[in-house]
């Protein structure tokens, strides 16, 4: 075998190499968390089924306190569990039901999922094997994406939304494709390894832009790719990197028909939303954006309580609108994370919100970090026009990689360092 192939293949094969002196508990709560990342690209089921086992698990071990206590010190761990309190301190006022209430807060189960992942993953070889069968899983639909784009073999669905939705495999393949990026430029695939690192990131990205058609996918993948370069280039080279990044974000849109067509159609649903004759992506968005700023308005320092903006919403454009003009319609979800926040929170809520992802930025990583912030990143962005970081699938894609990359490491420094 030659030399550079050995180099390839030895990580792959040490990324599943078990300890046996480990906690059988904490192993079975870290392999049904790898299951669960997987799920949730292609089914729902899959995905429950491995968070539940993830959390049974992790409390059957002896291990969860004293792993939660170990780091409940971190801010990035008790400004998720403030945010949450301000969460749950909402469902004693406003005007949402119960079981809108209850719902609402099951939404935000996403921070504790980071937080189990953060007290679990502090082996570098775990790190591993969750990210190689991410980029396993997403391989997969990259290859029967291209198969049925490109040489029109028959799907279970169309080529542009085989994980899910095309938003869902935009931004999944948006990870694989820094993750990718990540393990080039750092050295940890080398020779051939290097080289298939870099064709998979240019796999994933050209997906991405030409197939999936979903915006979030384009914003995703322009910061995160953006911001990857930057964090691991030296201060002297990042002008050059910033301009050779921003030639290429204009080739790509030049090279991109459905992209140019994409984004010129959210400008125009957006410019014209209350002229629009029938619903919109972004028409729906700009009437939601004016009628909660009113809300928000109205009660800027409480918010309306945890799940009260629909009941609020509804009482806001009550008679402003035809009843069979698209406007009327009722919506639980602004679709911007950041307003989400606010209207039902008020400002002491964006802001622990905001003071929670400042944290994770600013979590020490070691290597890892210019990949989490990257991504986390890539989700500020996209959350700009939707709720990303209490959505089931995206939501939960996030917390995933920044809980399982922020970890702080434990015991097992000595493992394996590629991916």
């Amino acid at each position: 075998m030659a030399k550079s192939d050995a180099v390839l293949i030895h990580p792959l094969l040490q990324a599943f190499a078990v300890r046996s002196a480990e906690n059988r508990w904490i192993e079975i709560a870290r392999g049904s968390a790898i299951v669960a990342l997987v799920g949730l690209l292609y089914s729902p089921t899959v995905a429950s089924v491995g968070l539940i086992v993830t959390y049974l698990a992790f409390l059957a071990s002896g291990e969860a306190y004293s792993r939660l206590k170990r780091v409940v010190a971190c801010p990035s761990v008790y400004w998720g569990l403030a945010f949450l309190g301000i969460v749950l301190l909402g469902v004693m006022y406003g005007p949402a039901s119960w079981p809108e209430r209850g719902t609402d807060v099951l939404k935000w189960r996403t921070i504790l999922w980071f937080i189990v992942l953060f007290a679990l993953f502090d082996e570098e070889g775990w790190k591993n094997r969750l990210g190689f069968a991410f980029l396993v899983g997403t391989g997969v639909g990259l290859l029967a994406s291209c198969l049925g784009t490109w040489v029109g073999i028959p799907l279970w669905k169309s080529p542009d939304a085989l994980l899910r939705n095309n938003v869902t495999q935009a931004m999944a393949f948006s990870i694989s494709a820094m993750i990718c990026l990540w393990l080039a430029v750092t050295g940890r695939w080398t020779g051939s390894g290097r080289w298939v690192a870099l064709a998979g990131a240019i796999g994933f990205a050209q997906n991405v832009v030409f197939v999936s058609h979903a915006r979030s996918g384009y914003g995703v993948l322009v910061i995160g790719i953006g911001m990857l370069a930057l964090w691991h280039a030296r201060p002297s080279q990042r002008i050059a990197i910033l301009l050779i990044w921003s030639v290429t974000v204009v080739a790509v849109f030049w090279l991109s028909p459905s992209m140019q067509s994409r984004l010129a159609v959210a400008i125009d649903e957006w410019t014209h939303a209350e002229e629009l004759p029938t619903e919109t992506s972004m028409g729906s968005r700009k009437i939601f954006l004016l009628h909660t700023v009113a809300i928000v308005a109205q009660h800027p320092f409480v918010g309306v309580g945890t799940g009260g903006f629909k009941s609020a919403y509804a009482e806001q454009i009550a008679g402003k609108y035809d009843p069979n003009d698209w406007r009327s319609a009722v919506t639980g979800d602004p679709h911007n994370q950041y307003l989400a926040v606010l209207v039902q929170h008020g400002l002491p809520g964006l802001l622990v919100f905001l003071v929670w992802l400042i944290a994770l930025a600013t979590t020490p990583a070691g290597s890892y970090r210019g990949l989490a912030l990257a991504i986390l990143c890539g989700w500020c962005l996209s959350s700009l026009f939707s709720s990303h970081f209490r959505t089931f699938a995206e939501g939960h894609l996030v917390t995933t990689f920044l809980g399982v990359l922020l970890a702080p490491h434990g015991r097992a420094e000595h493992e394996g360092r590629s991916l």
